[in-house]
This record gives structure tokens, sequence and C-alpha cells, in this order.
């Protein structure tokens, strides 16, 4: 970390004493009329995901909501001789929710009672979940698997989320860049139990959002401020399960006037860390610690701060086979010990400059972020196995900054920002291998491939959006976004983005987008092209290239009574230089590089009910389509087809053609504390030679249930706990077979897991 960056933020820390709430909001404005005439003075309510808001109307019947948290919201209005007036409202990530409503005269017993769904939020592409219904998911101590039930995501080996036909996810943590590079795919970039609740574009991506790959871009925020009521609570829980499986959690959030301060430490060991090549996985053990702290502080009576900090430390085993078969023939002897770690701190500072008026506010946001992955390689067993030996260790250094500033004008509402990233990044590798002859025996001596390298790089971005509302029953936002990047490779793009969303009816939204995109690859995921095997020779040279998409998307979002809403979508994405990933050598490790073009197209469909009890249902479905053709960039076992006019279109290996996954909470007992879920999933098989012939694996249904109750907060001291049961039919599936640009990995078969949370 540079010093002028360290003291930036140390004095910024200093001088505010301590910090508040980060960029993942929307507006809410609206209109109160009487009589057909504006009515001033009406209480108005925002109440939802565990806070409370109050406004006023003005003397034109106007109020305003700046700033509020994606979530699931109730707006009422109240009027001394009207009924009061309730509106469900759900707010996203830049969405300008405008209502207009007509307060009635008074009738005993009545209420009105109407679901505001207004073409000023996206509807289609973005879903989110938040912390009552991520308590109960089966899978929520794994970040990638909840975000695996969002349509448009497919889950893949390794339990990464393919998005939209492609590899690769933009993550945001309280409104800050959160950068990942391919190399670390094992360890997730942020623990669920750090989470109150997220939100995720598949699709409509705002200018705000590019730079990197963006098969979806994953909004997380940790804390709300209304999470700490009280001067001080939290929990410990401890947990075991199958796999050898040991958790322990400590969860904390104290108040100190303004300053609310939450803090989270996990720790979880296993004996099952990576997807395995076999069914009963072997030399698989692995161990995550993390640690997250954030504040958040109220400076004055418009300004915040907020700051987090993060620290990760992962260790994973890489499983072998001891025995060839069908789906793998490749060996390692039973010694073999390849370890891989991983490293990873975050830390922001956001300071927000808030309007009194509630209309504007200005947003500077410094960041850091480091990642280490180190792959110990047992490169003598390695290859006294016939396979290949690796042994890297690549560390990057992230410096961020991101400056925001919104205002509306009527029935525009502008945002523009900047965002600048210096990463430098150092790395030493080495594979060591024999020349294979043509009957697929070793031939000639020993040989290395060293690729050490370290290289300063940076992206820039720049947008200016604005969403329109010229009337009640028409939302556009239009925009425009520049990006440029340097390292290894350079390019740049000016990416316009337009999306259109029209109310026919009071419960039914058409939606259409049409965006560019451009994608840089990080540092670490650049390495030298080389052919290993089969008598080739290293080509010295760094041929990735950025990608660039042109993404299509068109649906419809219909809601149901106050609280649920189904939508449908067809997109469509095309792209040129795609980033996709192969594994290195024999091992686990993935290596990015260039597919000529690629296409990818589907429909999907999303079905969220949520019932005032608590109960939930959800389902989520796509059939779908995702091809490549060309390759070029990056390190292969085999010669690389160079042809430029050879770009014929197969499968890719994550195309998954139809998958659904559905999920069904029910509430009961005492505050409705009690719960059991029950979630299916359903997913046919992936091609099995991908880029090089026909075949797919088998289909897949798997069976996830839980059963628990939450823990007391505040007073309620009363204990909480969670069995989850993941696979519980055992079935045994393929995610893929070796074929040279992966190895095998089966699915993991059933896993049981009890965990016990006493409050304090």
């Amino acid at each position: 970390m540079r010093p002028i960056f360290v003291g930036a933020i140390v004095a910024s820390f200093v001088s505010a004493a301590a910090p508040a709430l980060a960029d993942t909001t929307g507006l809410v404005r609206g209109t109160a009329t009487f009589a057909g005439k504006p009515a001033a003075a009406v209480g108005v309510t925002l109440r939802g995901e565990g806070t409370s808001r109050t406004a006023a109307t003005d003397a034109a019947g106007h109020f305003v909501f700046a700033r509020v948290p994606f979530g699931r919201y109730v707006l009422v209005a109240h009027r001394d001789g009207t009924p009061d007036y309730t509106q469900t409202v759900e707010v996203q990530s830049d969405a300008v929710v405008d209502l207009a409503f007509e307060l009635q005269l008074k009738e005993i017993g009545r209420t009105q009672t109407v679901t505001a769904k207004g073409p000023g939020s996206t509807p289609v592409s973005v879903n989110s979940i938040g912390r009552a219904q991520l308590a109960t998911l089966p899978e929520n101590q794994s970040l990638n698997s909840v975000i695996d039930t969002f349509p448009g995501i497919v889950r893949f080996s390794y339990n990464e989320p393919v998005a939209h036909g492609f590899h690769g996810l933009t993550y945001e943590l309280d409104g800050v860049p959160l950068p990942q590079g391919t190399t670390s795919n094992f360890s997730e970039i942020v623990d669920p139990r750090s989470i109150d609740s997220l939100e995720v574009f598949t699709g409509a991506f705002p200018a705000e959002f590019g730079g990197s790959r963006q098969g979806a871009v994953v909004n997380i925020l940790s804390h709300r401020a209304s999470d700490a009521d009280g001067a001080a609570s939290g929990s410990f829980t401890l947990g075991a399960g199958s796999y050898g499986d040991l958790q322990s959690s400590l969860d904390e959030s104290l108040k100190f006037g303004n300053t609310r301060v939450f803090l989270n430490v996990n720790d979880e060991r296993t004996n099952r860390g990576v997807d395995s090549p076999t069914f009963v996985p072997v030399h698989d053990d692995s161990s995550t610690a993390n640690q997250f702290v954030r504040t958040i502080t109220n400076v004055g009576k418009t300004d915040t701060l907020a700051f987090d900090v993060s620290n990760s430390t992962s260790l994973f085993q890489i499983p072998i086979n001891g025995t060839p078969n069908p789906s793998d023939p490749i060996v390692s002897p039973g010694a073999t010990d390849d370890v891989q770690r991983e490293y990873a701190r975050f830390v922001n500072l956001v300071y927000t400059n808030n309007a009194a008026s509630g209309r504007a506010y200005t947003q500077i946001a410094p960041w850091y972020r480091s990642d280490r992955v180190a792959y110990a390689g047992d490169v003598a067993n390695d290859l006294a196995g016939g396979t290949d030996g690796l042994d890297q260790d690549r560390r990057s250094e992230f410096e961020g900054l991101r400056l925001t500033h919104f205002h509306t004008y009527g029935p525009h509402s502008i945002k523009l920002g900047v965002d600048t990233t210096i990463e430098n990044f150092r790395g030493a590798e080495s594979i060591a291998y024999f020349d294979l002859g043509a009957n697929g025996a070793t031939s000639g001596p020993l040989q290395t491939f060293a690729d050490n390298a370290s290289r300063r790089g940076t992206q820039f971005g720049a947008y200016v959006q604005d969403k329109w509302t010229p009337t009640s029953y028409v939302s556009v936002q239009g925009g425009v976004r520049y990006d440029h990047s340097t390292g290894y490779v350079s390019g740049a793009q000016l990416s316009p983005r337009l999306e259109i969303n029209g109310q026919i009816d009071p419960r039914d939204i058409l939606h259409a987008y049409y965006g560019t995109l451009y994608g840089a690859p990080f540092l670490e995921d650049t390495r030298r092209a080389a052919v290993l095997l089969g008598g080739g020779g290293g080509v010295p040279a760094y041929t990735l290239q950025p990608e660039h998409d042109a993404y299509y998307e068109f649906g419809l979002a219909h809601t149901f009574g106050a609280t649920s809403r189904a939508t449908v979508n067809f997109w469509k994405r095309d792209v040129r230089d795609v980033l996709d990933t192969t594994q290195l050598a024999n091992t686990p490790i993935f290596a990015v590089y260039n597919n000529t073009i690629g296409i990818a197209k589907g429909v999907e469909t999303r079905v969220d009910l949520r019932g005032r009890s608590g109960d939930a249902l959800f389902v989520s479905a796509q059939l779908a389509s995702s091809r490549a053709g060309g390759i070029s960039g990056s390190t292969f076992l085999f010669s690389p087809r160079t042809d430029p006019n050879d770009v014929t279109l197969n499968p890719e290996d994550h195309d998954q053609t139809f998958s659904a996954e559905v999920g069904y909470t029910k509430r009961f007992g005492r505050a409705r504390s009690l719960f059991a879920s029950l979630e299916p999933q359903y997913g046919t098989g992936y091609p099995v030679q991908f880029q090089s012939g026909p075949g797919r694996l088998p289909p897949h249904l798997t069976l996830d249930a839980s059963l628990g109750r939450e823990a007391g907060r505040g007073a309620d001291r009363r204990l909480g706990f969670d069995a989850t049961f993941t696979n519980f039919t055992n079935t045994r599936y393929l995610l893929k077979v070796n074929n040279g640009f992966n190895t095998t990995q089966w699915g993991p078969g059933f896993r049981a897991d009890l965990r016990v949370t006493a409050p304090f």
C-alpha cells in the first residue's frame, strides 16, 4: 500500500472520529393529492429491511426518501380524516421509484393498499435477497451457492457461478469495487455470515458498472445501520457436520453515540474443500478463516462516513485420483501433496455528503485490496505419476478511488462518476513436464517452463447516466461509459447503455435494454502463451485481449398482490475476444485465455412470492445456449488454433441447456422464529468435450433442506439452531471429465451440518 494512500485513509478516519453508509441505494419520491389538489403535511413512512424513515409532503404534495438501500419496503401515507394509504415498494440500486396517489375520504374500516412497482425501477434482470430469507437457505454458508439461486446463473465446478453464458462476475462490497482474479478461484470473496443482503444484476447494467468481466454484478450490503439496534448485542455459533466439518462464528454489533460497529469472525475446516476427480474425495482438506469489521457513523446532520476492513486466509489441499477410471485416466501417487494457499485483505472508506433537500449527494471512496495465491506443487510426486508439476506464487495489490455525484432535476435523475484503479502484480511460476511422444509415452528429458513476471497496470472508467421519467408510465435510462486499461495488454472502449421501462397496466411492466460492455483481464490472470506438450516450445508473448460484449434483453415483470412478483426475460450476448478459462496443466488452477468469438442467448424466469407471515417461495429457471470458437492467449497443453478464420462455434464447457431451482420456506412457532426449507435443483449435463466434439454428461437432480430457529435478539436470549441437508439423496453426478481443457470433477455428495447459535 502506498504511504500517501494510507495517509489519506488514516487522516479521513481520524478527522471524522468514525464511519457510515455506502452507495447501494435508490431514490423513492412521490406526490400525494386530495380531491385532485396537492396534499400538504401528509406524514409518509417508509419501513422495511429493519429500518423506518419518515417524511412530510410539502406545499406541492411532494416527498422524497434519498439513498434508500436496496430491498423491499412498505410505504404508508397518513393524513387526518383520510384512510392510510399503503404501498409495497421494491428498491434496487440506482432505481428511481416515482409514486403518485390520491387520498380518499374516510370510511370506517377502510384502508388503501396498492403495490408500487413503478417504471423507474429495473424490473426484470435484477433480484435481491434479504437477511430473513438468507438465513433459511440450506447452503447459506456459501456466497456462491446463494448467488446460484438467482435466474441466469449456472452452478459450475468449484461452485463457480457462471452468468449469462460466460465466466466472470463483478463484485461490489458496500458500494465499493472488490476485484477478484481467476487464480483465486477456490475461496469465496466474502463470507455470507458477514452479509445483511445482496442484489444481483444479470443484465440491464447501468453505466456505472464496467471495466472488468461482467457476466453479472453482485452488490453486497454487509450491515445496515439498523442492524445495531441496541448498545451491544451479538451471537456465537458452533457447528459440525459431514466430511469432518467444523465451524465457529462470532458476530457482534455495538453502538457508541452516532457510531455503529459490526464485527464478524468466522472459521471453518472440512475434509472436502475442492471438487474432486473422484466421488469420494482423497487429500481434500481445507480451512478458511476470515475477519470483517464495519463502522457506520453520521457526521453532522447530512454527512456520513463508512469504513470496512476484511482479512481472510484459506488453505486447500488439491485432491488426487489414485485409481484410473474412464472419466479420469490421470493418476496421482497416493503421497502427492499439492496445496494452494490464498490470502486477501480489503479496506475501504466511503464519505458521503447528502444535500439537505435529499435530492443530491456526493461520494468519495478510496479503497485498497491485496491478494496472494501460492500453489505449492509436489513436483517430484506429480512427475512420478505421469502428470505435470506446477509451482506458483502470484501477488496483486489494488489501489482505487471512486468519485460519484447524483442529482435529481424534476423528471431527470443524473448520476456521474469516475473509477480509477492501479494494480501492481508480481508472480513466479514454473511448470515441469516431459514431452509426450506419438503413443503418449514420455520422450526427451525433463523440461521446465518458467513465467516470472511483474507488471503495473491501470483501469480508468468514467460515466454519466440519466434516468428520465417523462410520465408516470414510462422510464428511460440512458448512459455512456468510457473505459481504458493498461498492463500486459491495453485497450479502451466507449460503451452506450439504454434501458426503457413501460408500465402497460398497474401490475405489468415491459422492459427493454441494450448496452455494450468492456472487460479488461486482471494482471494476475494474464500468462504468456506457450505450448508445453507434443514437442512444442514456449512462445514468450502475452496475447490475452480485453473482452468486448454487446448485450440485449427484453422482458416482462408482473406483480402479484403486495409482496410478490414474476418476471420473464429474453437475452442475448455477442462477444468478441471472450475471456474464458482452462485449467493449468493437470491441476485445478484456472488460466484465462481468449476465444475469438462467443454467442450466448436464452430465456429465464423468476417467481418470487413472499407472504406476510414470512413464508416464501421462489422459482428460478432458464433455457440457454453458450457457444464459442477460436482459441489464443494463454498457457496450453497443445498448440492453439491461431487461424483467424477457424471460429467454429462449439458449446462452452459450462453450457447447461436447462436448469431450474425451487426454494420454499415455511415459518411457524412463536414469533415465526422456526423455519423449514426445501430446495430442489435440476440441471442438464455439461458438454463432455468442449471445443473438440459433441456429447454431454447426464442431467442431475439434487435436493437440499434446512430446519431451524432464529436466535433471539435484544432481550430475547433464546438459542438458535439450524440443521442443513444438502444433496440428501446422495446423487452422484459429474461436472466435468478430463478432456485436455479440464480435469475431472464430481459434484458433492450428501452432507449434513448442525449449527447452534447463542445470543449475548
